[in-house]
């Protein structure tokens, strides 16, 4: 199924005195990622892991959206915190829409049980087709619905874009939590 199931070490899954999702993460996982750099997170900006551990300590507000320039490690990023996540699901917008477009109802299930879903590539070409709309919409309605909107959406476009190609319904299904925009090098050039 592509899905991670993890022993967690931390167990938080409910809700802090704000209201916001507090979700389980595996701390010893989590120091051994960054003593040891695997997937080279020591690339994750110090600020963008302080966001995510606020986000996993219910200080900020899920959902995620990560953007950014090409190469700029938002995937690295996302798949760093992956590492450290207790129940996870990955998939990109090309296959959202493949799954819709099929009908692959088990792939559905997994991101309605998944702690976190990340969904990468949104907005990943110029135009939005209706089944990109759609595709994106019902993630985010699943994840609002089943996984009190804990999900991490990435894209290359900054909120206002994602405004503008998807409409105002979408944008603040994704852009309704925490917003964080990795900047730096381009690090696929360097």
């Amino acid at each position: 199924m592509g899905v991670e199931k993890l022993p967690i070490v931390e167990v938080a899954d409910s809700k802090n005195r704000n209201g916001f999702r507090r979700i389980g993460i595996r701390s010893e996982e989590c120091q051994r990622l960054r003593a040891h750099h695997r997937r080279r997170s020591s690339h994750v900006e110090d600020s963008l892991w302080r966001t995510f551990y606020s986000l996993t300590a219910g200080e900020l507000c899920w959902p995620l959206y990560l953007w950014g320039d090409t190469g700029r490690g938002k995937t690295m990023a996302a798949l760093c915190f992956v590492d450290v996540l207790g129940h996870c699901a990955w998939t990109d917008l090309d296959r959202l829409c493949e799954m819709l477009c099929r009908r692959e109802t088990d792939w559905w299930e997994v991101f309605e049980e998944a702690e976190c879903v990340i969904v990468d590539e949104i907005g990943g070409r110029d135009t939005v087709s209706s089944v990109d709309a759609d595709a994106v919409k019902k993630i985010a309605d699943l994840r609002e619905r089943y996984g009190d909107r804990v999900a991490i959406y990435i894209s290359n476009h900054p909120p206002e874009k994602i405004k503008e190609l998807y409409g105002t319904r979408i944008f603040s299904r994704l852009c309704c939590g925490t917003i964080y925009q990795v900047t730096g090098p381009d690090r696929r050039m360097g």
